[in-house]
């Protein structure tokens, strides 16, 4: 019986050591795997980008814009501008590294010099600041003067005025977050501008206003395309317009079309630049065939003479730097 304790106590003996060998084994890191770890532990995450501030061109006439586009921007980051114009403040989309903002100017704004501020802040601290002088430039506009009937006129009525202002600020509560256009825009259809943006507008004596964008004269029926790529926010019958379209070219921009014969698009639909999107009437408040056609950043009239001159993103490349 002795002889089988002493061998149990020599199996538990040898059953214990082997035990703890294995454990040393398990903590036993070798010395190239601990240069591994440490090696690991010693990786550096690349530096933040630092955000930079870029304007476009800031000389320009009444009714026209600029871009604003910040570089190297990060989710916490907060934009600021401060300026002298009175105007809503822009509105940023991404784009590229950064974020872009087309400004519009309006037709009503006065010559001179404002100061224009952006600052970008970054956990509370400013990350970057850039202040510019925006010159907008003297521009006479011309006076017309319409004689309608009594009928004409009200069509033009507070009221039908506000029951349209419900489908165009619907269509235009809903914009791309990145920009559709490609280059600069253009005429949508071939004519005479008879009626020129900005010009002061008397009806039957009273002044009715300015005008916000081109008249085009053009026969009944001729094709309007649209003016740049774009998603059709808005296909419709309105009272003071007539048959209207309206475009979002992405990041705030619309294109609007208005008094047509006929609408060839439906509310939802791509389109492309020069894409057949209606023909030129007479409806809603129209003394002839003619297409109204506008341009607007949100619900700020611009001179369409802007977009046609020139891509808005022209200042900048396909890698975010400045031309």
């Amino acid at each position: 019986m002795g002889k089988y304790m002493i061998k149990a106590l020599v199996f538990v003996i040898l059953f214990i050591s082997a035990c703890s060998i294995i454990g040393l084994q398990e903590d036993y890191v070798s010395p190239e795997s601990a240069a591994e770890v440490e090696e690991v532990e010693q990786v550096e995450l690349p530096p933040e980008p630092e955000p930079e501030i870029i304007f476009s061109g800031m000389e320009m006439q009444p009714g026209g814009c600029f871009g604003i586009y910040l570089k190297g921007m990060t989710d916490r980051d907060e934009i600021q501008v401060t300026t002298t114009l009175v105007q809503e403040q822009p509105s940023f989309f991404p784009h590229l590294e950064g974020k872009l903002a087309i400004v519009g100017i309006s037709c009503r704004t006065k010559d001179g010099e404002y100061k224009y501020k952006v600052q970008v802040q970054r956990d509370g601290e400013i990350a970057a600041e850039r202040e510019e002088i925006l010159k907008v430039m003297p521009r006479e506009f011309d006076k017309q003067y319409l004689t309608v009937s009594t009928t004409q006129k009200d069509q033009r009525s507070d009221e039908n005025f506000d029951e349209d202002s419900v489908h165009t600020n619907r269509a235009k509560a809903v914009t791309s977050e990145k920009p559709l256009w490609e280059g600069a825009f253009v005429k949508p259809v071939e004519g005479r501008i008879s009626t020129d943006f900005g010009m002061i507008r008397y009806i039957n004596k009273e002044e009715s206003g300015r005008h916000s964008g081109f008249d085009i004269a053009a026969a009944r029926g001729t094709p309007v395309k649209a003016a740049n790529n774009g998603v059709v926010r808005l296909s419709m019958m309105l009272r003071v317009t007539g048959n209207t379209i309206i475009i979002d070219h992405g990041c705030n921009i619309y294109s609007s079309y208005a008094h047509l014969d006929k609408l060839l698009v439906e509310e939802g639909a791509e389109v492309k630049k020069g894409d057949i999107i209606g023909e030129v009437g007479t409806t809603g408040f129209s003394t002839g065939p003619h297409l109204h056609w506008t341009i607007t950043i949100g619900k700020l009239f611009i001179n369409p003479e802007s977009l046609m001159e020139k891509d808005p993103l022209g200042f900048i490349n396909t890698e975010g730097q400045t031309d």
